[in-house]
């Protein structure tokens, strides 16, 4: 049976990180995760490491999730005890049951570790078998080589190219890479994001409503 449609509070329970509901009282801590320049070179909002940014920005996608068009999260690392980067469900179109994953940073040190990988398989299992979406998107800045790597090692299908679809923060016109996974293709890439959290020693995560 489907579950809330996206509408906080939700927790997605993993075993290398779970999903939180984004608080405010996260931004101290996240802030000591954002300083490395690396993570923000093509990240759509700006430099989060600025401590008059970050405010603003949680803000504004605490904004969007109360006007129901996004549900975002804080990455709690459970060994750490302690948020480490941001993600969330982003353009929640229910009428036609499709979702965008966006708006994911992690911090530098743990790139690599399986908390982009957990990230991703937590919130693909709630918007394609919990929710019955229809089709899950992610993008990316035609410049950022390296998610376009991560995106597609996940299994996603790239779609296509969107030329001058966002004004970044500096004024810049980026060209952004669809990619999608359909309900369809899930259980295959199921398999292979378990294969992929096995080597991390992360056995099947579970979705929970808080």
């Amino acid at each position: 049976m489907p579950g809330n449609g996206f509408r906080p509070p939700l927790r997605l329970i993993g075993t290398i990180v779970d999903l939180v509901p984004l608080s405010r009282n996260h931004i101290p801590q996240l802030l000591t995760e954002a300083q490395d320049s690396e993570v923000w070179k093509y990240f759509r909002g700006g430099p989060l490491s600025d401590p008059q940014i970050m405010p603003r920005y949680v803000e504004e996608v605490l904004r969007h999730q109360q006007e129901g068009s996004a549900l975002s999260f804080a990455l709690w690392h459970r060994a750490e005890g302690r948020p480490v980067g941001m993600t969330r469900f982003m353009d929640i179109d229910r009428a036609n049951r499709t979702v965008e994953i966006g708006g994911t940073w992690i911090s530098r040190r743990l790139w690599g570790t399986g908390v982009n990988v957990e990230a991703k398989y937590l919130m693909l299992q709630y918007a394609l078998e919990e929710e019955a979406f229809n089709r899950v998107q992610i993008k990316t800045d035609v410049r950022n080589l390296r998610s376009q790597k991560a995106i597609e090692a996940l299994g996603a299908v790239r779609e296509g190219l969107l030329r001058h679809q966002i004004i970044l923060s500096d004024g810049t016109l980026r060209d952004s890479v669809y990619y999608s996974i359909l309900r369809e293709e899930w259980p295959a890439v199921r398999e292979h994001l378990l294969a992929r959290l096995a080597s991390h020693r992360s056995p099947p995560a579970i979705a929970l409503h808080a």
